[in-house]
């Protein structure tokens, strides 16, 4: 049985597409105004960035420089390298990237134009602000993207990113960004404005509970009208070193809309000894407010869970979101639902876990109204 599909999957531009790709490089190499940019302030750790598995370490790399020939080449020599592996996620894994990085090349493609502008002024506002916008929407890289931004030539924009780039640590200053991604959304069309709104709602939700109540009625009005979807759902298991005595084996997937489920689904969980292991489930595009997670079988004394992610497009949507469950381990803090929502899989910080011997459910609210003690 054939896993994998031919190599004809891998995307072959035709001649017209491998002139204007060669024009682009061409462009890249003589315009030194991307690496100058984010030379002036190296970009930290984003709150939208992804961990990258050390497998697409060099294709990332790549993708860092826009060389996709060179990310294709290396995603098919690990095609090939893992046509008989039976880790069928990795399988599935490497399957997906390969498509992504096919859409990204179409995308940057399109770009040509921005380019060529930058060749004559390196400092050009609009060609800056389109490439910025390419960086934090398609690739998912704010950091680097936001850089970019941060010269466009919209100055609402220019003093809204430079404010995020500060990262804002005080609840008034986190709803001022808020408010300020909110507003830029406002003036954007669609995938641009949903992306620009998600980074709006991840400001308010690190404010929100620190706000007072007239400082939230307004902003949760707003919070409420955004249309969540999951493009994908992680489910990271928890693992407890050398005792091995506890995991998850298979749990029920819910997604909810005012109360009620709009799609469900069974799914098996890996499950390692002393590393993270997860499972990937992609519903369909339904707006959603809450993910349900039902522990339906687990491995010795119980079950539990070391992270969600949730993704819209590139974006995660869950990380530090609220999270409510049936129970926790003797009520220990280690052990505390919101262990899944605060962006560690490797499990140092802790994990959630159900009391010995018993099933249950764990609840992550996407408006961050509920609360767990």
């Amino acid at each position: 049985m054939i896993l994998f599909p031919t190599l004809p999957y891998v995307h072959r531009p035709d001649c017209g597409h491998r002139v204007v790709m060669f024009s682009l490089v061409l462009l890249l190499l003589s315009v030194p105004t991307l690496p100058e940019v984010f030379a002036q302030t190296p970009p930290a750790s984003d709150p939208f960035d992804q961990e990258v598995p050390l497998e697409f370490s060099k294709v990332t790399q790549a993708l860092d420089h826009d060389d996709y020939d060179q990310a294709l080449k290396l995603l098919s020599k690990l095609r090939v390298e893992y046509l008989k592996s039976r880790n069928k996620l990795l399988k599935a894994e490497i399957l997906a990237k390969i498509k992504e990085v096919n859409r990204l090349n179409r995308e940057f493609a399109k770009l040509h134009r921005e380019y060529a502008a930058l060749k004559k002024n390196s400092n050009d506002p609009e060609a800056l602000k389109a490439i910025g916008n390419f960086y934090c929407l398609e690739k998912g890289d704010w950091g680097k993207g936001l850089l970019l931004l941060s010269k466009s030539d919209s100055p609402e924009l220019r003093q809204t990113v430079l404010s995020d780039l500060k990262r804002p640590v005080t609840p008034t200053e986190r709803m001022k960004l808020a408010d300020a991604w909110w507003e830029q959304a406002s003036q954007e069309k669609g995938p641009l404005r949903k992306a620009y709104h998600l980074r709006g709602r991840y400001w308010y939700i690190l404010a929100r509970p620190f706000l007072t109540p007239e400082q939230r009625v307004y902003r949760d009005k707003q919070l409420q009208q955004l249309v969540l979807e999951a493009d994908k759902i992680v489910i990271w298991n928890q693992h407890n070193g050398s005792y091995g005595d506890r995991g998850t084996l298979a749990c029920i997937v819910t997604l909810l809309y005012q109360g009620k489920s709009v799609w469900r689904k069974s799914v098996q969980l890996p499950w390692l000894i002393d590393a993270p292991a997860s499972a990937t489930v992609k519903p369909p595009h339904v707006r959603f407010d809450q993910v349900r997670i039902d522990v339906t079988n687990f491995r010795g004394g119980g079950g539990g869970l070391g992270e969600v992610e949730i993704f819209d497009g590139t974006i995660k949507l869950s990380q530090n979101c609220s999270a409510v469950a049936k129970e926790y381990f003797e009520e220990n803090r280690q052990f505390h639902p919101s262990n899944v929502t605060d962006g560690d899989k490797s499990g140092a910080s802790g994990y959630w876990l159900l009391n010995n011997g018993q099933q249950g459910w764990v609840l992550i609210d996407m408006v961050n109204y509920l609360q767990q003690q």
